[in-house]
């Protein structure tokens, strides 16, 4: 087309072409101008109907006269082809100036693009399409709204490909507004949302929400709230994260209502950010010089009257100085002073991310090693040390600072610091969801399936002291602390459609009469301390909001504090004293939860990838015909997803109401059987593999359960539960009969793998003292035997049941099977040593290769904790400088 002429347009080049069509650089030749042309594609100009609704649109476009609008000259149509003449815009697109933009330019283009907005909203014209693409940056600066009504068009037309149901309107992934997903009625306000994404964006350089696909990110848009630009950039006011997150809340009528408010709060965010620069060099201006000659006087004469204000300032701050200090006279409450410092930790003894606790006179920090024992740091020495006997996780300390509390192996435990043996406090049916120890001697923890409990410290049964809010989704309430009334309490609540803690809530209540509130929407780990703050995590970030604790409300905007206290998806590694120390986990041990892949482990120790998309995969579990793997995402709520192998295609199984876990296949391979919450214990249930049809359960227990394998006739489930080994029957329709007890003792039992033959069960066992790998006939139970030799770990049959592999440390280990008129085992062999990274979870139908997950990013080892000495001062100060 290039050198033609269409009606009076001559084309002198081709500018650039997308979706909606070919731009070219044209000449006017009447006029004698630059002008572009925007030949849409033939499927949008078919129907007689569309054009009709695409003219009007033009025309309502076309009556935009507004600087940061591209204007819209004429709409013509050549060999049935529609298109349109526009301003010619000497510039780039913002997409195309990525990395090129400041900070203050970036606010300018914001201020252009909403006053554009603006104009057009006021004229009852909606974009549908605000995108980086679709704003360009003329060489002056001056920023301009592109291709209005086209998004539209592309809605109206009958062929055009949607990504939501019919008569819904279709924008771009990333930018869409939660109602375009949906497919609910747009308005202008939606345009208030798309442009909320590209200002997010603009700032910080990526996207506020993520996906690896576009249904993924489509899910995060309607259901995950953005984070604050301060959590990626610290430095930024948060005056610009509550501009930003207003554009971007998922309800439209809680949205920023007009694209001119937005435009007044960016103006007067620059203001005051200017006002503040200002104010910094004036600070920094040099003092004033005055000569003491009657002609220095006389040409500083000026100078003088114009600074005699700063001068007489500068007396008489010299003067109230000299009132009150005196060189040798002692400063009463003179401010302490605050000292960051960090605490190395034992090279063998890295921290886990499963709680610290900082002791009530911030001499005394505990925290769990990746081993599970609890180490103890004087903060007055330099070196940590064991606390013998102390195995468990989230440690709370007492009010005095002489006991501490934690999670022992299925119960709560107390060890006092002086030396004496550790003491059972009561028996728990799961983990404890964090604790606090009250001052009337009582020891509040949370929960993983209901409201949070109390005990006495002294031992007893515990009790249920807050109540689960249904109609909010709730299924657990986590890391309580009581506050300083003796009768309120704050926690976090998880809810049941949860893709991450950094969407969970916050909540204060009365225990005497139940009133609750929900005072962060979109963190977790709130804790309340003396400078009337409530601090709380998410993302990487530590933030705080001033906090009335007896009106229990919130007031102002959360500003960041700290980058540091998370290791991932809710896990916190934050303790504070009641005098200001706080320890928390460095920014840099925050690695977030994506960093798995898929792949195969041979036989001589190579690994060959399958499926590099990272997410956090665990628990994988190959298909009976070998073309499937059903494996668990881990997130706020755990799932259950599909990976078709010959497709490469990840599908869902399941859907929140707390975690799903643990995937074993039918033996006919039609169905998944896994663990599930459903918001109270993990009991089994069993899905269609493909999603179809209804959840089934299969089991209820008070007691928690974890599905391992079923026999190849289908007859027989085994799973776990009270560290006993269970068996289910199933019948050909995986009907479940009545549950029995297997390998029931006094020690501890995991596994039960079949073997093909269904005749054997391979398990795990610590009754020799250490965990070793043990088969038994089955169904009679005759003939145990112990298979590893030197300690050993899982245990499961290769498919042809000639071989049996378990784990021994890091080395995997193969044992042979022979089959005759008895059955022998041969003495374990090494096959190869499991590189860190790698975990190995099924075997291959031919036993050449073994599913594993791969971690691309090195394993969380914490080696340091950062302290900071009057913590309180920095919170303060932090919102003296907002």
């Amino acid at each position: 087309m290039i050198g033609s002429t269409i009606s009076h347009y001559k084309i002198l080049e081709k500018l650039g072409e997308g979706g909606m069509g070919i731009v070219y650089k044209a000449q006017d030749t009447r006029l004698d101008r630059i002008i572009a042309l925007k030949f849409l594609p033939q499927h949008l100009s078919t129907s007689e109907q569309d054009k009709l609704r695409f003219v009007q649109e033009a025309k309502a476009a076309a009556a935009l006269n507004h600087p940061n609008v591209c204007s819209i000259i004429d709409i013509q149509e050549h060999d049935a082809q529609m298109f349109i003449v526009m301003e010619f815009v000497d510039g780039q697109t913002l997409r195309e100036k990525r990395g090129q933009i400041g900070f203050k330019q970036a606010i300018d283009i914001g201020i252009q693009v909403a006053d554009g907005l603006a104009a057009a909203h006021e004229k009852g014209i909606v974009h549908r399409d605000i995108k980086p693409e679709n704003i360009m940056v003329r060489k002056d600066g001056i920023a301009q709204i592109m291709d209005f009504g086209l998004a539209k068009l592309r809605n109206a037309s009958s062929n055009a490909n949607r990504l939501t149901k019919e008569g819904s309107t279709v924008g771009t992934a990333g930018y869409m507004s939660p109602e375009q997903i949906t497919g609910s009625d747009v308005d202008h306000r939606s345009d208030i949302f798309s442009f909320g994404v590209m200002l997010f964006e603009l700032v910080t350089g990526q996207l506020p929400f993520k996906g690896v696909h576009e249904t993924a990110l489509a899910y995060e848009i309607v259901n995950v709230d953005a984070p604050p630009i301060s959590s990626i950039k610290p430095e930024v006011d948060p005056e610009l994260d509550r501009i930003v997150l207003e554009c971007l809340d998922k309800d439209p009528n809680e949205r920023t209502q007009s694209a001119k408010q937005v435009s007044v709060d960016l103006k007067r965010f620059k203001r005051e950010s200017s006002r503040q620069r200002m104010s910094r060099v004036t600070a920094a201006r040099p003092a004033l010089k005055v000569s003491a000659t009657s002609e220095g006087l006389q040409t500083r004469q000026s100078s003088w009257k114009g600074n005699f204000g700063y001068v007489l300032s500068a007396l008489l701050l010299a003067a109230l100085i000299a009132s009150i200090w005196v060189p040798w006279k002692k400063v009463e409450n003179a401010p302490r002073p605050i000292v960051r410092s960090s605490i190395s930790l034992p090279p063998d003894a890295p921290i886990s991310g499963l709680g610290i606790a900082v002791s009530p006179d911030g001499k005394n920090l505990v925290y769990t090693s990746q081993s599970g024992q609890l180490y103890l740091h004087r903060m007055d020495q330099s070196t940590s040390q064991p606390i013998p006997g102390a195995i468990g996780i989230v440690p709370t300390f007492s009010p005095d600072g002489q006991w501490l509390a934690y999670n022992g192996y299925n119960k709560i435990s107390k060890v006092s610091l002086t030396g004496s043996a550790p003491e059972d406090v009561c028996p728990l049916q799961s983990l404890a969801a964090g604790m606090w120890w009250t001052p009337d001697n009582k020891i509040l923890f949370g929960t993983y399936s209901s409201g949070l409990a109390e005990v006495s410290a002294a031992g007893g049964i515990p009790t249920i002291v807050t109540s689960l809010d249904s109609s909010a989704g709730e299924i657990s309430h986590r890391f309580p602390q009581l506050l300083p009334d003796g009768k309120s309490v704050i926690y976090t609540a998880k809810t049941k459609d949860m893709a991450s803690f950094d969407e969970a809530l916050v909540v204060a209540q009365r225990l005497s009469t139940g009133e609750r509130k929900v005072i962060v929407k979109g963190g977790y780990f709130g804790r309340y301390i003396p400078s009337g703050h409530l601090l709380y995590l998410r993302g990487s970030t530590i933030f705080a909001v001033h906090f009335d604790p007896e009106r229990l409300e919130v007031s102002g905007a959360a500003v960041p504090i700290e980058q540091g206290g998370a290791l991932n998806d809710g896990t916190m590694i934050l303790g504070v004293s009641n005098n200001g120390v706080a320890a928390f986990a460095p920014p840099s041990a925050f690695k977030g939860f994506n960093n798995r892949s898929i792949g195969w482990f041979d036989r001589a120790g190579t690994l060959h990838p399958l499926f590099d998309t990272l997410r956090n995969y665990s628990n994988a579990a190959l298909s009976p015909d070998g073309q499937k793997i059903a494996l668990e995402i881990g997130s706020a709520n755990d799932d259950i997803w599909m990976y078709d192998i010959s497709r490469g295609l990840l599908s869902r199984l399941t859907f929140g109401w707390g975690n799903n876990n643990y995937p074993v296949w039918s033996a006919n391979g039609k169905y998944v059987i896994y663990s599930a919450e459903k918001g109270q214990i993990a009991n089994i249930y069993k899905k269609a593999w493909d999603g179809s049809g209804n959840e089934d359960r299969l089991t209820s227990s008070l007691n928690p359960q974890r599905p391992v394998t079923v026999t190849r006739d289908g007859k027989y489930l085994s799973f776990e539960e009270n560290n006993d080994i269970w068996i289910l029957p199933l019948d050909s329709e995986g009907t479940a009969g009545k549950p029995f007890p297997y390998i029931q003792t006094p020690a501890d039992e995991s596994g039960g793998f079949f073997s093909p033959d269904g005749k054997w069960m391979a398990y795990m066992s610590d009754e020799s003292g250490k965990d070793e790998v043990y088969v038994v006939a089955f169904p009679k139970r005759e003939g145990k035997r112990q298979v590893s030799n030197g300690g050993g770990a899982g245990g499961a049959f290769s498919r042809d049941g000639r071989e049996l592999f378990y784990g021994n440390g890091r080395s995997f280990m193969v044992v042979d099977v022979k089959q005759g008129t008895t059955t022998e085992f041969s003495v374990p062999r090494k096959l190869f040593t499991i590189p860190q990274e790698v975990s190995l979870h099924d075997i291959s139908l031919d036993g050449s290769q073994f599913l594993s997950l791969v971690h691309r990013a090195k394993p969380d080892s914490i080696q340091r904790l950062d302290v900071v000495t009057e913590w309180f001062e920095v919170v303060k100060s932090k919102f003296a400088r907002n």
